[in-house]
């Protein structure tokens, strides 16, 4: 804690700061502050420099860096060390899509926030990780690292974990043999699946979320391999991220909503749907291509489109292939792409939405044949 004199205010310093101000009012230049700052909490040094530059430069401000030497005692100000702990607070043991991993929490907030929205993919075989990441508490800001290496450092909590599940999942595609990965949704609908590719904002999570409670099983969503050996999907079922814009049609199918916790993620609210606990990690062949787009007032229609417009609604939704692209994988890509059915649905109405995709699954010899139709030269 520091008091300067003359005004009426405490400034209360982290552990972090009280470092950085103990070496500032020992005389030490700001580059030997951040080397030792950087030491002290085994973080990167570009890191650890503009940590000292931001502190130094809000106590200017407040006229801090302006007191003389007798004003400073350096001993009243106790350096805390930050919580290190030799053993993690806890330690999880995760599953997703055959790639076994752990994660290390270095503190309960980090723990109670995170871990919740994983819990589906716990681990109960017992088997060794193949790569552990923990969750740390750095004193000013939150950092994730991968086998003991930094990998991100965050200076929001709800941030650290935007990027946590997406290098999770990261990970475990990285696992996979894939031919191509799609930005989509996917959901199980017995032996099959349908896949909803599209950007944000197409309606596809909004879907999907009505889906899951309607009948079908919730596969995944934004990242959606597709492996290159058997022309299957691998599911990698993170939880659902729902935007504000979604709530209130989702209310119907979720009367709870409004009681989920909310994150922040790239700067909006959001709420999390938690899939259920997966019962085997098979791949699923896909039964039909689903592109929605979500219409404000405009009709719910479903119709077939040519196997060329799919690829051109594929490569606008951030699908990704394989680099260097080889003319073999071109090839096996396309003839996948041929033997799947694609449909482009507009919709307004989720119940008419869920219909539709019903309707297309029950008919399943009507719906076949419009798409061939559609496909005829």
């Amino acid at each position: 804690m520091l008091m300067r004199p003359g005004i009426n205010r405490l400034f209360v310093l982290n552990a972090t700061a009280s470092g950085i101000w103990t070496d500032y009012a020992s005389g030490l230049p700001s580059a030997v502050i951040a080397a030792r700052l950087a030491q002290r909490f085994n973080i990167a040094a570009d890191q650890a420099d503009r940590d000292v530059a931001a502190a130094l430069a809000d106590w200017g401000r407040e006229g801090l860096l302006d007191l003389q030497s007798g004003d400073i005692h350096p001993e009243a100000i106790p350096f805390i060390a930050p919580f290190k702990p030799e053993v993690p607070v806890a330690e999880c043991a995760y599953r997703l899509a055959g790639a076994n991993f752990r994660i290390r929490y270095g503190g309960p907030v980090l723990h109670q926030r995170l871990h919740p929205l994983l819990q589906h993919w716990v681990a109960t075989d017992g088997a060794s990780p193949q790569t552990t990441f923990e969750a740390r508490e750095t004193g000013m800001d939150y950092e994730w690292r991968q086998d003991d290496r930094a990998s991100l450092v965050c200076a929001a909590l709800d941030e650290l974990i935007q990027h946590a599940l997406h290098q999770v999942i990261e990970y475990a595609c990285r696992q996979i043999p894939w031919l191509a990965v799609f930005h989509a949704a996917a959901l199980g609908d017995g032996a099959s699946c349908i896949v909803l590719p599209g950007l944000s904002g197409s309606g596809k999570t909004t879907l999907a979320a009505a889906l899951a409670q309607s009948g079908f099983e919730y596969l995944g969503d934004e990242t959606i391999p597709l492996r290159r050996d058997n022309g299957q999907i691998v599911p990698l079922p993170g939880p659902l991220c729902l935007k504000p814009g979604s709530w209130p049609a989702l209310a119907a199918y979720y009367p709870t909503l409004d009681a989920w916790p909310i994150y922040r993620r790239w700067g909006q609210s959001v709420r999390y749907l938690l899939p259920g606990p997966r019962a085997s990690d098979r791949s699923w062949p896909v039964r039909y291509l689903v592109f929605p787009r979500y219409v404000p007032s405009g009709a719910t229609m479903l119709q077939p489109i040519a196997a060329t417009v799919a690829l051109q609604y594929l490569m606008a939704a951030d699908t990704l292939l394989p680099q260097p692209l080889t003319p073999a994988e071109v090839s096996a890509f396309v003839a996948w792409l041929d033997g799947t059915p694609a449909y482009a649905l507009t919709y307004d109405n989720l119940a008419e939405a869920i219909a539709a995709v019903r309707g297309l699954l029950l008919n399943e010899s009507s719906s076949r044949s419009d798409w061939e139709n559609c496909n005829d030269p």
